[in-house]
């Protein structure tokens, strides 16, 4: 028989579960944000405040609330009715918080930190530099996705769409 939550314990982990979504997605936006204004730097200074906001952001906004929505997610899933594989909407729901959670560990924080590196190396001039201006790029397209991803996570769990996962009910011989 699979473990069921009591209404109080499934309310708090919602409550857990919301709360590092909510972090996730400012983290996002802020990085979002904080991406762009680098562009529009006026001094070797200001970029690395931004970058040191940034690397503040990523390391406290983005990999630990979002690991938490993953934990809380599957937790949440596995527990109550849902079931992880039951419905396509969770499936999707998962396979994106993966899909970002790996996106922020192979590219996000390795731009990041290029950018950091590319801006102590050079300043201010660090903006005309060809790498500072790709590396940049790709971390606002990527936020960008990351960001839409979040907020369609959001839209489908409150819709809940796309219905249930059939099942094959015939036995394999």
């Amino acid at each position: 028989m699979a473990i069921r939550l009591s209404q109080k314990k499934k309310s708090v982990l919602v409550a857990i579960h919301v709360l590092s979504v909510a972090s996730w997605i400012g983290g996002t936006l802020a990085m979002l944000l904080l991406t762009a204004f680098l562009s529009k730097g006026a001094n070797g200074e200001q970029l690395l405040y931004t970058m040191e906001s940034m690397k503040i952001i990523d390391e406290n906004l983005l990999k630990y609330p979002a690991l938490l929505s993953l934990f809380t997610g599957i937790m949440l899933s596995v527990w109550t009715q849902w079931g992880l594989v039951k419905h396509y909407w969770v499936i999707i729901k998962l396979v994106l918080t993966v899909l970002t959670i790996m996106i922020g560990i192979l590219f996000l924080s390795k731009w990041t930190a290029g950018l950091g590196e590319i801006i102590s190396d050079m300043g201010f001039l660090a903006l005309k530099d060809e790498q500072f201006k790709s590396t940049w790029t790709s971390i606002l397209m990527t936020s960008s996705f990351n960001l839409f991803c979040l907020g369609f996570m959001t839209f489908i769990t409150y819709l809940k769409p796309f219905g249930k996962v059939k099942r094959n009910n015939q036995q394999r011989g």
